[in-house]
């Protein structure tokens, strides 16, 4: 029988006040739930809220393991993110090159020479995953294949995926190519928040992409998930002998997101078996609960001297927490100072509020200036000494 480990995985966050640094510490305790996670026959496994990085349950999800055509999803986020920055279009034109042509595995037989649309070549990679695809992506985006290597284990090390090392652009087996459960959860996270990216991950099958012979191609992407398992809309699968079946998907609903990683899987079934009993034991017992929204109304604090007599403190950033069903509403206490002086800047540190759900999870926000509060100058001063004389005198 495989061992499951709760874990609750927090963050540190340092939030410079007017008037004192506040350290949040690692939250306390996990999240619990009424029974146990699903038993799985994959190598490794785990169960994440795609919102707040929570994760809900691992097995060996710290094990070093080849990842298959896992590996196509950081060629995604990069390529995506460089479309989002403006860097590329979807509709330029990616050039076929020898290397691309020459890739093995699986592939949409790419010819030297000829020339895709970037969205031809990401739609391949997602539903058909195309190792010639792959490289040609590579190739277009950072110039070689060992550049674009380099910056997807440059991200990599950016996600903080300590146990991560690509040594190729498709998953082909290699001794320098291996990831883990966890830290694949930390891309598919990324992958789900990349602009543009789920809408290819999304699709069951396309025949748009031509096929060498005046005709389409009809690939059909290997996620049974999308089309069994509702509110489904990614990531990717991949073989390898080496590899055994694996799977990282995620699934929405009513609001929560999770994420499911299965490495090693013995059969393709059994990968989707496993993330399914996996995905509705999270579902059963967890929801993601928005406790505060960006820049949601706090409080009000006055301002001496300034122009407008107080200033609004909202919340620097939406605050989402992981919660067991049915745990109520968690509860918010808000610290604000009796007065500022002026002048106010706009986005100026006011205060904190603490956010603690019902079983003692703890998260804290930063409250800031909403807008900026002009001091009073003499002209003001005089102004204001004079109306108050008249008051008295009538």
């Amino acid at each position: 029988m495989a061992h499951w480990q709760e874990i609750f995985r927090g963050g540190r966050m340092v939030a410079m006040l007017a008037v004192a640094t506040l350290a949040v510490g690692p939250w306390a305790g996990a999240v619990r739930a009424a029974s146990a996670p699903p038993t799985v026959s994959a190598r490794a496994a785990i169960l994440v809220d795609a919102e707040t990085g929570q994760v809900l349950a691992s097995q060996h999800a710290r094990r070093p393991l080849p990842m298959a055509s896992v590996t196509k999803l950081m060629t995604l986020v990069l390529a995506f993110r460089a479309v989002a920055r403006g860097q590329v279009r979807l509709s330029d034109w990616v050039p076929v090159t020898e290397e691309a042509y020459r890739t093995e595995g699986s592939q949409i037989w790419l010819e030297p020479g000829e020339r895709l649309t970037l969205q031809q070549m990401l739609t391949a990679i997602a539903v058909g995953s195309a190792n010639d695809a792959s490289v040609a992506v590579a190739q277009f985006l950072a110039g070689s294949t060992a550049a674009f290597v380099a910056q997807m284990n440059r991200e990599a090390a950016r996600l903080h995926m300590t146990q991560t090392h690509f040594d190729n652009p498709h998953g082909l087996p290699s001794l320098q190519h291996y990831s883990t459960a966890a830290d694949l959860a930390r891309l598919a996270v990324a992958a789900v928040h990349t602009p543009g990216l789920l809408s290819v991950t999304s699709a069951w099958q396309n025949r748009t992409i031509r096929n060498g012979k005046g005709g389409t191609l009809w690939l059909v992407n290997q996620n049974r998930m999308l089309r069994t398992y509702p509110g489904t809309d990614g990531l990717k699968t991949g073989y390898t002998r080496a590899a055994g079946f694996c799977l990282v998907a995620t699934t929405l609903r009513q609001g929560t997101r999770l994420i499911a990683v299965v490495l090693g899987a013995p059969t393709s079934a059994a990968r989707f078996r496993d993330a399914t009993a996996l995905m509705s034991w999270g579902f059963s017992h967890f929801q993601s609960v928005t406790a505060v929204r960006e820049r949601q109304l706090m409080g009000v604090v006055p301002v001496h001297r300034g122009l407008v007599g107080h200033v609004q403190a909202v919340a620097l950033r939406r605050v989402v927490l992981t919660q067991p069903r049915g745990a109520g509403v968690p509860r918010i206490a808000v610290e604000l100072p009796r007065a500022v002086p002026a002048p106010v800047r706009a986005g100026q540190p006011l205060g904190v509020a603490h956010i603690t759900t019902a079983d003692g999870v703890r998260q804290e926000v930063v409250l800031v200036a909403a807008a900026g509060v002009r001091a009073v100058g003499i002209p003001e001063l005089f102004w204001r000494f004079f109306r108050a004389v008249l008051t008295v005198g009538a």
